[in-house]
């Protein structure tokens, strides 16, 4: 069993992808479900990933997004949230820290994250490098240690750090070393395919996470698609993740996401 964690779909410049394109990449990577993100960086509503992904309701899920900064359509009311996780048509909230400037504890995302709480789902946050075809994203909202501060006032929250933090691996390993609610996904390490150089880059990445926290069983595989293509991140990934690879290619997403 192999769950992608991380992937897109859109219908803007930075991502132009549909449904049926992650699917054809997903049997290409022998890939059985993948979580799916709306996001107004791949100018993807939450209610235009539903319909995209409404008949394929067996392999792909939905994970929604909120932009506290973005126009309306980008920012659902919290009836309309509690329904879509309610009824679990959504599985997650992602946050695009980064993308846009506020931090993971801002108030304006308390009463959502208190929606994921009520319903047992994982708060998703963008952490670490930013897509370089974005312009105007500020890196500073996006370094992983700002997850402790939500994490430890929020303990019962489960939390992702999306792309293990990278560059700021070590911060992040640490918040998850700290945090028990705290998860980390491995996307979007490289663009396209793995060259000889990032595979070693991505295997010291690998090891350096797992020697701060003790353990890489808090990983979940994500591709992070169309960024990553999805067949050579699960060769790399399975050789990295040892006795630890049924949490990190299912068991985990399986426990967040209840999928």
């Amino acid at each position: 069993m192999i769950i992608d964690a991380h992937t897109h779909i859109g219908f803007g410049k930075a991502i132009t992808k549909s449904a049926k394109q992650l699917l054809a990449e997903l049997d290409r990577g022998h890939v059985d479900k993948a979580m799916v993100f709306a996001g107004a960086i791949n100018a993807c509503t939450n209610e235009a990933l539903l319909k995209e992904i409404a008949p394929h309701k067996k392999r792909l899920f939905g994970v929604g997004s909120v932009s506290p900064n973005g126009p309306k359509s980008y920012r659902p009311s919290l009836a309309s949230m509690e329904r879509w996780l309610k009824s679990g048509e959504l599985r997650a909230i992602k946050f695009y820290l980064g993308y846009e400037p506020f931090y993971p504890n801002d108030n304006r995302l308390r009463p959502y994250l208190r929606l994921l709480q009520k319903y047992d789902r994982p708060a998703i946050f963008h952490s670490g490098d930013v897509y370089n075809v974005v312009k105007g994203a500020k890196l500073k909202y996006a370094h992983a240690l700002h997850v402790d501060d939500l994490a430890s006032e929020m303990p019962d929250l489960k939390i992702i750090i999306a792309h293990l933090g990278s560059p700021w691996i070590i911060d992040a390993a640490q918040v998850c070393y700290k945090n028990e609610n705290v998860y980390a996904d491995c996307s979007g390490f490289v663009y396209g395919d793995f060259t000889p150089v990032k595979r070693k880059e991505f295997a010291w990445v690998w090891k350096e996470f797992e020697r701060v926290t003790e353990s890489n069983g808090r990983i979940l595989f994500g591709s992070d698609w169309p960024i990553s293509d999805v067949r050579p991140y699960i060769e790399v990934v399975r050789k990295l993740a040892g006795r630890h690879s049924a949490a990190v290619f299912h068991k985990n997403a399986e426990k967040l996401f209840g999928i």
